[in-house]
């Protein structure tokens, strides 16, 4: 039957619809959805932003119908002009008059609801002999700029077998003696242009030929593409150029993004893949050589310029020095920041900025790294922990990374040595953390916790132990002022020997109360331990498992916190930033207002 299609005149009943727009740039009439090019599109010209709008195709010739895909959106200059015209927000699709999808409980078909963003939309049919195609614009996201409401391509059996039927006669003539040659010639004109472009920027129309290649495939291949397919598979018939994709990559230009837009929502399979994956590096690259933000506010906000913070809900560990300097594990920006008292970034150790797409044993979007991963020394790959080691003038620092690596280095920020531990298990992301560094002042010793293994290393990076952890996996580690370790697993709070000799329950939901899913523990300057949960409850203990005092610093739960305390000030790394709060000046608010209603409550309040 398809066979019958093809054979066909291609010359048949345009395709009709609600309204067209007609604007500076033209007429925008419904067979620019059939045309094959994502470039163009359909635009309905009512009143309003195009809901109850609707576009109908005639196939011509009775087809079998399994899927029906449509690009909705103004693609032309990728997602810029995608968000600033209207888009469809639910569609209905009828088949020769009959709807398409699912019903709700009172047997009214619900349509089909759309995600905001630029992709294909594949429609499931199963009809064995369809003619028309209606597409009905029920909701629209409204343009930022413009009210007119795009569809750019409509396609039939774009993912299916017919699909290759349908364009083989295409892809004969690919491979024909007539289709190499203004192939050929078509790869001079993209080395010119790429040349061009190279030597005169923006000066020249090089950008907009190789975006256009790489979009909607070369000129050439558009016209054979008109003579031999019939509409509803042309947009499957041109394929993106690959010299043109390769000329953009190599440019570097952001101003290319758009034409590599438009090739991946134009591929299917490995080729889409691979095509987006470079779209985010572009836009990586893009956000890096804007050179970021000046302006960070004080104790971070979320991003990759010195200041900010990236942890992509990893905690990020913290620590204080004698100093009141603040070090940050910044896990996702791959480097360790240090703050001063006002809540700037007074340093950073790691890499130079660059992309990264590297997120401890897998991959991730590409993005802008304020530091780029590195297994080099003095850098990181995701950084999850920094521990301090104390020193009389200055202190030193340790960190563990993602790959298992621990650097040490000097008071100066110098690195100065550095080695990966030896264990089976690979830390994995959202579980709340999986590697802790403790140094052990009264042993002078590192202890390296990956998932339920604990290793310890002299600062030369010798192995001295070596043991598995009875409880498991930790979410939190503090080494006490007695050199025990403190070791958090959910609500309980164990005691552990540098040996491993698990000792006891030192504390508990009987103190921390319920409600809470993290707690992190640390020690003051004078040695007294903390516990903060992400129900935001800070508590300061005289001694572990003998609460002093309690006060809630947070009306808000914290996501994944860590934190330092210096003189009753708690500093919490929480939702890419760090939160500072006088927890002593709270209680002791709350102490003296309990004293002027209940003397003795305030008394029994202020830990007396």
């Amino acid at each position: 039957m398809l066979t019958l299609l093809l054979a066909a005149s291609l010359a048949h009943a345009k395709p009709t619809a609600s309204s067209v727009a007609d604007d500076d740039l033209g007429k925008h009439a419904p067979d620019l959805a059939l045309d094959g090019l994502l470039s163009t599109g359909w635009a309905e010209g009512g009143v309003g932003h195009g809901d109850g709008s609707w576009w109908e195709f005639d196939l011509a010739q009775p087809t079998k119908l399994e899927v029906v895909s449509f690009w909705g959106g103004n693609l032309s200059n990728g997602k810029k002009s995608f968000r600033e015209y209207a888009r469809p927000k639910r569609v209905r699709l009828f088949v020769d008059g009959v709807q398409q999808g699912d019903k709700d409980e009172e047997g009214n078909f619900k349509g089909f609801r759309l995600q905001d963003e630029m992709k294909r939309i594949d429609i499931p049919v199963e009809v064995a002999a369809a003619r028309k195609v209606r597409i009905e614009v029920a909701e629209v996201f409204e343009g930022f700029v413009f009210a007119d409401c795009y569809l750019a391509e409509v396609a039939v059996n774009f993912t299916e077998g017919e699909r290759g039927r349908a364009v083989e006669k295409v892809d004969a003539w690919r491979a024909s003696k007539e289709g190499a040659k203004l192939l050929e010639k078509h790869e001079t004109e993209v080395i010119e242009a790429f040349k061009a472009h190279m030597a005169d920027g923006d000066e020249n129309p090089a950008m907009d030929f190789l975006m256009a290649a790489a979009a909607d495939g070369p000129t050439y291949l558009r016209k054979k593409v008109t003579s031999l397919v019939p509409e509803g598979y042309r947009a499957a018939a041109i394929v993106p150029d690959d010299k043109a994709m390769e000329a953009l990559l190599k440019l570097k230009d952001p101003n290319g993004i758009p034409g590599l837009e438009m090739a991946a929502l134009r591929s299917i399979g490995k080729a889409q893949k691979q095509i987006r994956e470079n779209i985010e590096i572009f836009y990586a690259y893009q956000d890096l050589q804007s050179g970021g933000r000046r302006n960070i506010k004080a104790w971070g906000e979320a991003g990759w310029e010195v200041g900010a913070l990236r942890g992509f809900g990893e905690p990020m560990a913290l620590e204080i020095d004698q100093f009141g300097q603040l070090y940050v594990a910044d896990v996702g920006n791959n480097r360790v920041q240090m703050f001063g008292q006002e809540g700037l970034s007074a340093k950073q150790w790691g890499a130079k900025p660059d992309i990264s797409n590297l997120w401890f044993d897998g991959r991730r979007t590409w993005y802008a790294s304020g530091s780029g991963a590195s297994e080099d020394q003095g850098a990181f790959v995701n950084p999850v922990d920094v521990e301090l080691i104390p020193g009389k003038e200055a202190d030193k620092f340790a960190t563990l990374d993602a790959t298992g690596r621990v650097q040490v280095f000097d008071e100066e920020g110098r690195p100065l040595i550095g080695w990966t531990v030896r264990v089976d298990h690979k830390m994995q992301p959202k579980v709340g953390g999986e590697g802790y560094l403790a140094w052990i002042p009264q042993k002078k010793q590192l202890v390296a916790f990956i998932g339920n293994t604990a290793t310890t290393f002299t600062l030369d990076s010798e192995e001295v132990a070596r043991w598995s952890i009875k409880d498991g996996t930790p979410n939190a580690v503090e080494v006490g002022k007695d050199g025990k370790l403190y070791l958090v697993f959910g609500a309980n709070i164990v005691q552990y020997g540098s040996d491993g000799f698990r000792y006891a329950t030192v504390f508990g939901d009987e103190i921390l109360g319920e409600g809470f899913e993290d707690v992190d523990l640390t020690l003051d300057e004078e040695g007294k331990l903390w516990a903060l949960t992400d129900m935001g409850w800070a508590f300061k203990f005289k001694k572990p498992g003998k609460l002093e005092w309690k006060v809630r610093i947070s009306d808000i739960a914290f996501e994944r916190p860590r934190f330092a305390v210096s003189q009753g000030m708690v500093f919490v790394t929480d939702r890419e930033r760090v939160v500072k709060v006088d927890a002593l000046q709270l209680h002791t608010d709350e102490v003296e207002a309990l004293k002027a209603e209940a003397p003795e409550k305030g008394a029994k309040k202020a830990g007396k």
